[in-house]
């Protein structure tokens, strides 16, 4: 029985070893993870398999089996770990009751030791220390006098041998001397005449001393030397008048920077020596213009690309030497730049006088500013190489050196609005033609003009963009209003010297369908001109707003919406930093009444509240197309006009013969419309053929010009889509206006002519129908006051217009 346990035994601990075996295979430690996955740990544990020969199914079965188990030994592990926490906690308590006794004890000795300690100070330190401050206090002061003492001995020796010492030219020796005097009189300061007159003396041997040095700081900074610049730094630094020597290198450079203006000068003609005048006014000669102006090109390139070079080259230098190498070249140059302007504007100022062709002027100035752009761009974009512009201080001596750097065309764009006038108005007067002896002619020169002068307009919006960067905006937009009043005062002359002509060369009775073609041209004309006058109005909108309200719609000028923020040569250049923001822009060019005034326009335009920058010409334009409607008109109607002029007067209203006035000599039925009203509804009916030609229908311009404007007789309310029909109406109203007048002045009639009138009205009524005229109430009234007996007329008038039935009992005599 025990051979038998002890193989059972040999055989079972073989199988348990083995399990174990494979057990220790498994990775068992990622079900701590965090990010455990029980679908990778199994395929892992599947993929582990050692035996090939083991089926899925028994792998699987033995690591069920060997979770089983591990799972079984956790939980012996936790409950042997809860046994011993069990039985360790009576020990832990134990000792936090002995820890809690032992933290009482010790307050309580603290406590004790600090009464202790408050009881000896109260007793006999707080005297000892007072004592002790006394004692030190006389101490520090008998201190003090002996330095004072030790001081004013020195100080006497300092100054007894003043002039022996800068005698002795030693520069560093001196420097030296000066620093132990300055120390010495630091420690003898007070408020007595003594120390002022020791000051005074201080100061008058540094003066002296810099002045002995002088010459040699001047040959040292215009020669370049770092090593003796850094010497020079030192001793300045030790005298306390670095900034004297700064000054002397600023004005080292001014003197250099000058000299080269004068270089450059001396190099393009002696035509721009000092202050005179460069062009010469009395006669314009285009050619010597450009050759000057080419010249005054170089120099300003010539001397801009110097500046470049020197701000590399001094940066580079000063920082080697200085401390605030940035702000002492930035202030040199703007120094330099200001000597420079002065002689430039003068030479911008005599161009301005004695120019004549004031394109070739702006073509000039634009190619200046784009150099003083390059310039400026390039300068802004190393300070941002050099982080400069996140220094305030640097930022804001820039934004200084910018502005002067632009000044010149701040004087001279106070003037661009008169420059932009005379250069359009030099453009039409050349290129531009509206009059001719042929009409046809004059016509279509009117009809080319409209492009023409828009193309005009549309050219100095882009130079203004380009020269200005948009800022002269409002003053372009007063030359343009200006120059688009003239044209239209010419234009205007040019029709009525048209309708002038007309009258003198045609009968006013005849028919004359040339001369309304030509007018209705017009017409299209000015439709077209009203067209391009509310997309100049969107145009100059858009272009504002994208200049300078996008750019800083956001609150922030680094952040544009657009990429058209600053031009430079005419290429779009996105800046994201303030100095070249629109807003500082306007700074460089425009003074603070121009600034407020684009401003103002700015603000108008964004609000949105209907304003209009062209209202002042829309106006007279609105005016124009008015006066030839009625020309237009009065051609139309003439032939009507001449018949119904004669009406009333006719003798055809009168008997002939005494005492037959209340008779009746002539058969209804043989009366008939008579020649001068069927001539009038003949007219009126073959309008609308008469019309045709003109392509009436879907013409834009014509329509808006139509609206616009205003033909005679025509209500706004009466307008329609259908220019014909609006012609046809507008006659048609004429017509019965008048003819109802021309009624109403006949005197007496006879009852033959009574009758004979009211056939008359009667067939002009039918017409008004046929051509669509709505309403000639007051024909109606006449034809029924006609009708009416004597005792019906006084019931029939209550219902109709005083004036018609007043003029109808005179002519019947009731």
């Amino acid at each position: 029985k025990s051979n038998t346990y002890q193989k059972y035994f040999k055989k079972y601990t073989f199988a348990f070893k083995i399990f174990t075996f494979h057990l220790d295979t498994m990775d068992f430690s990622k079900f701590s993870d965090d990010d455990f996955d029980l679908k990778d740990w199994i395929n892992n544990a599947l993929r582990s398999q050692v035996d090939t020969n083991q089926s899925k199914e028994q792998f699987v079965g033995t690591l069920v089996t060997k979770l089983q188990v591990l799972i079984q030994e956790i939980n012996n592990s936790i409950d042997e770990t809860s046994h011993q926490t069990i039985q360790n906690f009576p020990r832990v308590l134990r000792e936090i009751d002995v820890l809690k006794q032992e933290a009482f004890m010790l307050k309580e000795q603290m406590k004790s030791v600090r009464e202790d300690l408050l009881k000896v100070e109260k007793n006999t330190v707080s005297d000892s220390m007072k004592l002790l401050l006394e004692l030190d206090i006389v101490r520090t002061n008998l201190l003090n006098v002996q330095i004072a003492l030790q001081e004013a001995d020195n100080w006497s020796n300092l100054t007894s041998d003043l002039d022996s010492v800068l005698a002795s030219k030693d520069s560093k020796k001196i420097s030296n001397h000066i620093e132990s005097m300055q120390n010495s009189l630091e420690l003898l300061q007070d408020d007595s005449m003594d120390f002022t007159n020791r000051c005074t003396l201080l100061e008058d041997f540094k003066n002296r001393f810099e002045t002995m040095i002088s010459t040699d700081l001047v040959s040292c900074f215009n020669s370049k030397s770092i090593t003796l610049s850094k010497n020079y730094v030192q001793i300045f630094s030790q005298i306390n008048r670095l900034d004297n020597l700064k000054k002397y290198y600023y004005q080292c450079e001014v003197a250099r920077n000058s000299a080269k203006i004068a270089e450059l000068e001396a190099n393009i003609g002696n035509s721009f020596k000092g202050s005179k005048v460069v062009f010469d006014v009395e006669e314009f000669d285009s050619n010597d213009f450009v050759e000057k102006s080419d010249n005054l090109k170089i120099f300003l390139s010539s001397w801009l690309d110097y500046l470049v070079t020197t701000w590399h080259n001094e940066i580079q230098w000063c920082k080697q030497i200085f401390n605030d190498s940035h702000s002492i070249v930035i202030n040199t140059l703007n120094r330099s730049i200001e000597d420079f302007n002065k002689i430039y504007h003068t030479h911008l100022e005599n161009m301005l006088n004695s120019c004549k062709d004031y394109g070739i002027l702006l073509e000039y100035l634009e190619k200046y500013k784009q150099e003083t752009d390059r310039f400026v761009q390039t300068l802004y974009s190393s300070a941002e190489n050099m982080a400069l512009l996140s220094q305030s201080l640097l930022n804001d001596l820039l934004f200084k050196f910018f502005k002067q750097t632009y000044s010149p065309y701040k004087k001279l764009f106070k003037q661009y609005s008169s420059i932009v006038t005379k250069n359009l108005q030099k453009e039409f007067e050349a290129n531009i033609k509206l009059n001719s002896y042929d009409v046809i002619e004059c016509v279509q020169l009117l009809s080319g003009s409209v492009n023409k002068i828009f193309n005009l307009i549309e050219k100095e919006i882009e130079r203004c963009l380009k020269l200005t960067n948009g800022c002269c905006f409002y003053m372009m937009i007063d030359a343009f209003k200006v120059f688009l009043r003239n044209y239209l005062d010419e234009f205007k002359r040019v029709v009525t010297n048209l309708k002038e002509r007309r009258r003198e060369q045609t009968k006013t009775d005849d028919e004359d369908w040339d001369s309304f073609r030509h007018f209705v041209k017009i017409i299209q004309i000015i439709g077209e001109l009203i067209v391009r006058y509310e997309d100049l109005e969107e145009s100059l909108d858009r272009n504002l707003l994208n200049n300078f309200v996008h750019k800083t719609r956001h609150g922030s000028v680094t952040t544009p919406t657009t990429p058209q923020q600053f031009h430079f040569d005419q290429q779009a250049i996105l800046l994201n930093q303030n100095l070249q923001s629109m807003a500082n822009f306007k700074e460089y060019i425009l003074d603070e009444n121009d600034r407020l005034k684009l401003n103002g326009l700015i603000a108008a335009v964004e609000s949105g509240d209907d304003y209009s920058m062209m209202k002042d010409l829309l106006r007279p334009l609105f005016s124009l197309s008015e006066i030839v409607h009625k020309f237009a008109f009065e051609i139309v109607y003439a032939p009507i006009k001449l018949i119904l002029k004669k009406l009333s007067k006719s003798s055809i209203w009168q008997a002939n013969e005494s005492g037959l006035l209340n008779k009746e000599t002539i058969p209804l039925f043989a009366m008939a419309p008579q020649d001068y009203i069927t001539k009038i509804g003949q007219y009126l009916l073959t309008l609308p053929q008469n019309f045709e030609p003109f392509t009436m229908h879907d013409n834009n311009n014509l329509l808006i010009a139509l609206r616009k404007g205003k033909l005679p007789y025509l209500d706004e309310k009466d307008l329609s889509d259908d220019i014909t029909a609006c012609w046809l109406d507008s006659i048609a109203n004429a017509t019965y206006a008048n003819l109802s007048d021309e009624i109403l002045k006949i005197g007496k009639v006879s009852i033959n002519a009574q009758r004979q009138l009211i056939i008359d009205i009667e067939y002009i009524n039918s017409v008004f129908d046929d051509v669509g005229l709505k309403d000639y109430s007051n024909l109606t009234s006449i034809i029924e006051l006609l009708k009416a007996n004597e005792e019906e007329f006084d019931e029939i008038t209550g219902s109709k217009p005083v004036r018609v039935a007043s003029a109808i009992r005179k002519m019947r005599d009731f």
